[in-house]
């Protein structure tokens, strides 16, 4: 466009305004060609560039500076020619152009945010002059960035609540990428849906799950989308509608794009069951029955067996008025987890009332937590059967005698005749008693039980061994012979007479006892029975070894492990566990020397030497203000250190031990202090074989046999070998009873000493691991398994039960224990006598009910049985019963040297 006619006009405006001055007519003119290829369409809104060649046929040269700057723009219109962007953006040039020269220029378009048809005009601009004549004008559709296109979909049969997976066919219909991760500035767009009530039209779920876009998706893509679904909580006729989201931004169909509304229902969450099985048997009392039974799913919902809610199977069972006898019948689990349709066979075990009648057996599934399935709408299992006992009995001869120790266990005989239609199992059926006074009052109702020896047809009779316990008052009883169902009946209570026997109690309840100590593994009084050949075979301390601890060998300790660690100061050497007269330190100040000198090392300095003393020196160890002070004490006292340790001292000369004068010992090895709490922690450390030495003349006499004392040797070193607990704590025993007796080299006499040296560096082992060799004074015959004593006895109905036990502890007969003559066991043999009151006091000491008077005491409950220890004692009251761990009771409570005791003598 020339400039010509433009100018004079704004030259004349200008001449107009007040004040204005003429300007003078430029004499040359402005003139552009343009030559572009703008694409035809464009998003709505996007920005994108225009190869330009300009050619400047003017007479004027463009300027890419001001003043007379010119830059290269545009103008919009829409489709009636009205303009819609007239000061587009603008390019510069890059440089003056001349008349004549041509540039390409890439101009920066910017188009309208309204999708739609425009016309697109380039042109040059003098900034502050006027517009040069624009190109022709290009027709542009700009598109909308973001339109979805639906294919088919095929929805599946949706259950409330459920989550399915659903293929979206979708085509990029608009101008825009759909993008399927979000970047700064970038929104990423996702599959999702709303679920609406059909007949309200309300939303159900307006929000629904997001289901990203495998990749991006360009405009005229395609992309087939697995979409998670969850159906809407209950049961509806629903519309689902898919539609694409710009997460943060908005749905597509809020921007104009089409969606997908799908019309479908939802269906109710149904737990359901059918049931197919044999008809039900008629039964005895308490019998036990099974049924075979079909269970098939025909709800809709797959049961779960495992979860917060499992299904599992169960039953009711009803009398014949329809109230539940049992309502919350133990559970069969699924062992599995059953899908829709599919079937499993269960067998239901189920056991019969004790009272004779016609009663239903209902059986339904049930979701733990939730409900039955019957509350569900499912229809369960029903089917009827008849109850009755079938049960008779006769009694024959019996070994009771007329008159009875009070508190004894008589071991009796009674023959028993099954005179019903039933068979009598062992363990199901039981011979037991009740016993009366001479007035007529039951004593002992529930009496002990005779097992059965085997099982006893109808018409064939059994003689039944049984332990009967014994009132404790004296005077005349009555004992009254009864079979028993458990669980179910006596006999009696179905009409069937008992026998009954006269017999009279006398005075005295009476422990015989033999041997001292647990009885836990090796017994020392054994073992010098064992190695003067008492029994007439002579053991060395090896074969000794071996006959205590079965299955055991003699290894090498192993040469990486640490030194044993015994603790000198509290809590060890105090109350009952105190071991001679090894004093008790519990104090915040202890003094040490040793004739051959000694160095002082700080652990907690890499072993950095802190001082060192001659003989007869002493150094003095404080626990105070949270440090430990170590004080060399000749001359004039002076601090060596002060700090947080943990200090050792080690002797110079390792033949001369280290003197604690408080503790009132001198001990082999290395002496280890902390502070602790602000008293002395004090830990000796020394090797397995000095350890021994200080606690061999403290657990056997050192007079007794040479191979007795190897023995001994081996079992301590083991124990404290054993006891090792590396970092879990700064000491591995105690120089007490509560581990073993230690007191440091002046209890050492050649005779252990010999012992030591003999068994030195060898540990007892079971398949290659060092064992826990307790050992005890006398066993009183035969050895006590450890999982018979202490907590290790458990409790098992209405009993108590050995755990399992070591293999290398389990119990052995050992005759030579009692018949040790050199010297005699002094424990060998003992009694005690008790009254009534005491045993009483001592049920009550041990946690135990008031007995009230005292009837009878059973140690029947014995392993081995009938030669070993009672590992519980059953004690009858006239108000309570008891039954209590042997070894709290009699060794704790009562008092007894050991748990190796009888009613009788031995």
């Amino acid at each position: 466009m020339s400039l010509r006619h433009v100018l004079p006009a704004l030259v004349a405006a200008a001449m107009l305004l007040p004040g204005g001055a003429a300007l003078a007519m430029p004499a040359k003119t402005l003139i552009a060609t343009y030559v572009a290829s703008p694409p035809g369409s464009v998003a709505a809104g996007a920005a994108f560039v225009v190869s330009v060649a300009l050619s400047n046929t003017g007479t004027d040269t463009w300027k890419s500076t001001a003043p007379g700057l010119v830059n290269l723009s545009y103008h919009w219109y829409d489709p009636s020619g009205a303009p819609v962007v007239w000061d587009g953006a603008r390019t510069p040039l890059g440089g003056d152009i001349a008349p004549t020269q041509q540039r390409v220029v890439q101009l920066a378009v910017s188009a309208p945010a309204t999708p739609g048809a425009f016309l697109l005009r380039i042109a040059l601009v003098q900034e502050g002059v006027g517009w040069l004549a624009p190109s022709n004008p290009y027709a542009i559709t700009l598109q909308p960035p973001y339109v979805a296109r639906f294919g088919a979909v095929t929805l599946p049969s949706f259950i409330a609540g459920g989550t399915y997976q659903v293929s979206v066919p979708v085509s990029n219909a608009g101008a825009a990428q759909w993008p399927a991760l979000a970047a700064p500035g970038v929104a990423a767009v996702t599959l999702s849906y709303h679920w609406h009530d059909v007949v309200s039209g309300n939303a159900i779920v307006w929000d629904g799950r997001r289901t990203p876009l495998a990749t991006s998706v360009d405009p005229g893509a395609t992309a087939t989308v697995s979409a998670s679904v969850t159906a809407p909580p209950s049961a509806c006729a629903c519309g689902l509608t898919f539609d694409l989201v710009r997460e943060g931004v908005a749905w597509f169909g809020s921007l104009g794009s089409p969606t997908a509304r799908l019309l479908t229902s939802v269906a109710p969450i149904t737990y359901a069951a059918g049931f197919t099985s044999t008809a039900l048997a008629s039964a005895y009392f308490g019998e036990a029955k099974t049924i075979q039974m079909t269970v098939i799913n025909t709800g809709n919902q797959p049961w779960s067996a495992s979860g917060s809610n499992p299904v599992d199977l169960s039953y009711h069972l009803l009398d014949a008025n329809g109230n539940p006898v049992i309502w919350d019948g133990p559970r069969i689990p699924l062992g599995g987890d059953i899908a829709v349709g599919a079937n499993k066979q269960f067998t239901i075990g189920y056991t019969a009332p004790n009272t004779a009648g016609t009663y239903t057996l209902v059986v339904d599934l049930v979701r733990e937590g939730i409900a039955w399935f019957q509350s569900l709408g499912s229809q369960p299992f029903r089917q009827s059967f008849a109850v009755s006992s079938g049960l008779s009995a006769g009694y024959g001869a019996t070994t009771t005698p007329q008159q009875a120790t009070i508190g004894a266990t008589l071991q009796l005989t009674t023959v028993v005749a099954n005179y019903g239609a039933r068979t009598w199992t062992p363990g199901a059926f039981a011979l037991s008693y009740h016993i009366y006074d001479s007035g007529g009052t039951p004593v002992v109702w529930d009496g002990a039980r005779g097992r059965l020896p085997s099982s006893v047809p109808p018409l064939t009779s059994v003689t039944v061994p049984i332990s009967v316990a014994l009132p404790s008052g004296t005077g005349g009883y009555r004992l009254e012979w009864d079979m028993v169902q458990e669980g179910v009946s006596w006999f009696s209570q179905l009409g069937v007479q008992r026998k009954q026997e006269l017999f009279t109690i006398v005075p005295g309840v009476t422990f015989y006892g033999s041997g001292f100590g647990h009885g836990v593994g090796m017994s020392q009084y054994g073992a010098n029975g064992w190695a003067t050949g008492v029994t007439g075979l002579t053991l060395t301390g090896e074969q000794i070894v071996a006959r205590y601890y079965p299955g055991t060998a003699l290894q090498f300790v192993d040469a990486q492990r640490p030194n044993n660690r015994v603790l000198l100061s509290a809590p060890s050497s105090q109350g009952r566990y105190v071991c001679g007269d090894n004093r008790y330190f519990a104090g915040s100040l202890a003094d040490l020397n040793s004739s051959g000198g000694m160095r002082v090392i700080n652990e907690g300095a890499n072993n950095q030497e802190l001082a060192r003393g001659g003989g007869g020196q002493n150094f003095q160890f404080i626990a105070r203000n949270g440090v430990l002070e170590v004080w060399a004490n000749w001359d004039t006292p002076r601090l060596v250190y002060s700090g947080a340790g943990p200090i050792t001292v080690a002797p110079i000369d390792g033949t001369q031990p280290l003197g604690f004068i408080q503790k009132g010992g001198t001990y082999r090895g290395n002496i280890r202090f902390t502070n602790l709490g602000g008293t002395l922690r004090v830990i000796n450390v020394l090797t397995y074989d000095d350890y021994v030495r200080g606690v061999l003349p403290l657990e056997m006499p050192t007079s007794w046999h040479a191979e007795a004392l190897k023995a001994q040797a081996y079992a301590a070193r083991t124990y404290s070998y054993t006891a090792y607990k590396g970092t879990v704590r700064d000491y591995d025993v105690t120089d007490d009873q509560a581990d073993q007796c230690y007191g440091g080299t002046r209890v050492e006499v050649p005779t252990s000493n010999a012992a030591v040296t003999a068994t030195s560096g060898r540990v007892i082992t079971y398949q290659g691991a060092s064992i826990r060799a307790y050992f005890a004074s006398s066993n009183g015959g035969y050895t006590l398994s450890d999982g018979c004593w202490m907590n290790n006895v458990i409790r098992s109905g209405s009993t108590w039960v050995c755990s399992a036990g070591q293999p290398y502890l389990a119990p052995v007969p050992d005759p030579a224990d009692r018949a040790v003559a050199a010297p005699v066991n002094p424990r060998s043999s003992w009694t005690v006598t008790f009254t009534s009151a005491d045993v009483r006091s001592a049920v009550l000491r041990c946690g135990g009910p008031d007995i009230g008077a005292l009837q009878a005491v059973d140690l029947s409950n014995q392993v081995p049985l009938g030669v070993g220890h009672p590992i519980s004692v059953r004690v009858f009251g006239s108000a309570a019963n008891a039954d209590l761990r042997a070894d709290d009771f009699l060794r704790n409570c009562l008092g007894l040297r050991s748990t190796m005791v009888r009613l009788n003598p031995f």
